[in-house]
């Protein structure tokens, strides 16, 4: 992953919260090459020779692997996500008591209800 690829990178610098670096391909001197971290995969591009990641890793000497999550690796869950649940099981137990006394459920409400209950079995089959 990206801790495993930064360090043999020159002049990492991070802008508008977007990772750059010289690109090991072409020599770059100025930092033209992209990183970022996201689901589980490393996504590599260089903006001046469009190395991608394979070509970077392999220019470094690394196995193809760093670009993926090891298998059984766990990655934090950010806070705003686990934030986001608790608001939909709260809104999931609120709909569900209101739909057995028979109040009022709105067209909003239901699509709200059914996207709240994919997201919790969502992050149910991430194994938090």
């Amino acid at each position: 992953m990206l801790k495993d690829i930064l360090p043999r990178l020159d002049k990492v610098k991070v802008v508008s919260g977007k990772t750059w670096a010289c690109c090991p391909v072409h020599k770059d001197n100025n930092p033209s090459m992209t990183l970022t971290e996201r689901d589980g995969k490393v996504l590599i591009h260089c903006f001046s020779c469009q190395a991608s990641g394979l070509e970077v890793v392999n220019a470094l000497g690394l196995s193809p692997s760093v670009l993926f999550e090891k298998q059984g690796e766990r990655r934090a869950i950010p806070s705003s996500v686990i934030e986001k649940a608790k608001e939909d099981l709260y809104f999931i137990s609120i709909y569900d008591m209101e739909k057995e006394k028979g109040g009022r459920i709105t067209w909003n409400d239901q699509k709200r209800y059914k996207l709240a209950l994919q997201r919790v079995k969502l992050l149910d089959q991430k194994d938090i």
